[in-house]
């Protein structure tokens, strides 16, 4: 984040504690329960929000040199990212061209991915290496390489299609409107930590509103995150992305020094929201994104917690900030997205989003608007 944007969000952040408030939306609204219940809106977000809609599903760091290579399952294709040997980014469709079966798992560096049914094998460009019993065939090898999908890497993370309707120009410019922001994070050259995946029994706007809330911390949080954040938050949109920022308690001590001493960086933690819904956690030793994704049915979805560090900060220090992060919301978060889809189911209430919750506002209603 630049001095100039840490300075603004500090002065806020400030102003918010003492006044002991929150940045607020101008009235209050209700999200019916069908959002969180209908088969048919779970269909129809599928399609405009994911399956026809470029999505940030990887740090670029993860994949960090020639060779290297990440798989994934989005939105139940499996993904496979890779590194050529001159560095340039690909993904495919993790299936080989002879059965189908997937021709790498997990991540890691290969110079050829080998599918384990029959032996053919690709380069990390994805063309074909070879196959045994080759004369067999009568395909060319230029024909059977593996199938392409649309793909990125933009201020450190990685974008894909994977429709073939999606299309080149829609994934290079979908980080656009907050191009600025996210290029001043220098997330290019952090480093991986870690992954983690869970299947979560809730609706994955649900998860996602974890993250656009700090009117939890108190209750939720109070013996975890409260203990160091407080909840005065400040919020910004930009068109379909936002930025979240919340102050640790210990701002109050820029009170009592002249706006010229006050420290460069962010005095607290940031969350960026990447259109459809991907969560970029900004903090001094690295950062996390949080992805959400629909399952089969509404009150399934499938979530992805990946960690980087910032190569200026300790490691160590960056994993324990990551595995504690993680902690809290795979102990608290998560299962209270669980017992609010059995609450909804149960009862079939429409819920309300108070003023204090602006950011929630903006996103089921940017979300609603994507299904009309």
């Amino acid at each position: 984040m630049d001095k100039r944007t840490a300075a603004e969000l500090n002065r806020r952040m400030l102003e918010n504690v003492r006044a002991n408030r929150t940045d607020l939306a101008s009235q209050e609204i209700k999200i019916p329960a069908e959002s969180f219940q209908s088969l048919e809106r779970l269909a129809q977000e599928r399609a405009s929000l994911f399956i026809n809609t470029p999505q940030p599903v990887a740090f670029a760091g993860e994949l960090p040199a020639p060779n290297s290579y990440l798989t994934l399952d989005v939105l139940d294709t499996p993904v496979l990212l890779t590194r050529d040997e001159g560095g340039v980014l690909h993904a495919f469709i993790n299936a080989c061209a002879h059965r189908g079966a997937p021709v790498a798992s997990g991540s890691g560096d290969a110079r050829a991915l080998v599918c384990p049914f029959h032996g053919w094998s690709y380069t990390t460009a994805g063309k074909l290496r070879g196959r045994p019993a080759d004369a067999c065939f009568n395909a060319p090898a230029s024909d059977t390489g593996l199938q392409p999908l649309t793909v990125c890497e933009r201020f450190g993370i990685v974008m894909v299609g994977v429709d073939p309707a999606v299309t080149q120009a829609q994934v290079d410019n979908s980080l656009s409107e907050i191009a600025n922001e996210l290029d001043a994070l220098g997330l290019a050259h952090f480093r991986a930590l870690d992954r983690r995946e869970y299947r979560v029994a809730a609706n994955w706007k649900l998860v996602n509103d974890l993250s656009l809330e700090s009117y939890h911390f108190a209750t939720l949080h109070r013996d975890s995150v409260a203990q160091m954040l407080s909840p005065s938050a400040v919020f910004d949109t930009f068109e379909r992305h936002s930025r979240w920022a919340f102050p640790l308690k210990s701002i109050e001590d820029l009170a009592e020094m002249p706006e010229e001493k006050w420290p460069e960086s962010l005095q607290g933690s940031c969350t960026y929201t990447l259109y459809p819904g991907v969560m970029l956690l900004i903090n001094a030793l690295g950062a996390q994104m949080i992805r959400a994704e629909p399952g089969a049915h509404p009150g399934e979805s499938v979530v992805s917690y990946i960690g980087m560090h910032d190569p200026h900060s300790d490691p160590q220090a960056a994993r324990q900030a990551y595995e504690f992060g993680g902690d809290v919301f795979a102990r608290e978060d998560l299962p209270m997205a669980e017992a609010c889809q059995r609450g909804i189911n149960a009862s079939h209430r429409d819920l309300p989003l108070g003023k204090n919750e602006p950011l929630l506002q903006f996103w089921h209603q940017l979300w609603d608007k994507a299904n009309n």
